[in-house]
């Protein structure tokens, strides 16, 4: 029974690993918009394009969100606006796969989509 809990432990404590980010000092460098509209499609979406840049990497990200539909609609960052981004000002960022992670002026995570990465 003591094995079987050491194996889990070891096993529960490697996963852990894996899900930690390698959290780097990233800076905003660049952000743009744009709008896509269709007729299929029952409102605009808004694509933000941000341009990260790291000691090693220049990332290009784009974050899509739907604007509030309601003229009364709260904003809520995430759903229907996009997150508070320090632009010029540094930021900790985390690259796993496809997917870039930023924390914004809050510390909150926000997962964005790699479009381009280049070395510097």
């Amino acid at each position: 029974m003591k094995r079987l809990a050491a194996l889990l432990l070891v096993v529960f404590a490697a996963a852990g690993m894996v899900w930690a980010k390698d959290w780097k000092t990233g800076a905003i460098i660049g952000v743009t918009q744009t709008t896509v509209t269709s007729p299929m499609m029952h409102q605009p979406k808004i694509v933000m394009h941000y341009t990260v840049l790291t000691d090693e990497l220049t990332l290009q990200l784009d974050y899509p969100y739907h604007p509030p539909s309601k003229p009364d609609e709260p904003d809520e960052p995430g759903k229907n606006s996009p997150p508070s981004m320090p632009l010029g000002g540094t930021t900790k960022v985390a690259v796993a796969g496809h997917h870039a992670y930023l924390l914004d002026v809050n510390g909150k995570e926000v997962k964005m989509e790699i479009k381009k990465k280049t070395k510097n």
